[in-house]
């Protein structure tokens, strides 16, 4: 289900967005629906991401880690391992020198 949801808050933000862009408010009488769907499309997004994550911090929920590097890859020179101040994830990164 919030599959689902996460997929239509990002069709909403993508409506909203394209109208803007193409400046629909000028030619129709829209008045703030761009800004209206992309608002809905934020907030309904936020909401299905607060409810899947399993994370304790909020932020780290919502996908705003605070990520430090805390060590290099054996195998490659280019590889850096990344983990998260916060909750504790772990990530490996690949950098282009």
């Amino acid at each position: 289900m919030f599959f689902k949801i996460k997929f239509v808050a990002a069709v909403f933000i993508l409506i909203g967005v394209v109208l803007l862009l193409a400046e629909v408010d000028e030619t129709f009488n829209v008045y703030n629906i761009p800004y209206v769907f992309i608002l809905i499309g934020l907030i309904s997004l936020l909401v299905s991401l607060l409810a899947t994550r399993k994370e304790k911090s909020l932020l780290c929920r919502i996908g705003l880690h605070k990520f430090e590097q805390v060590d290099r890859g054996r195998e490659m020179p280019a590889l850096f391992i990344y983990k998260c101040n916060r909750c504790g994830q772990g990530k490996k990164v690949m950098k282009a020198f």
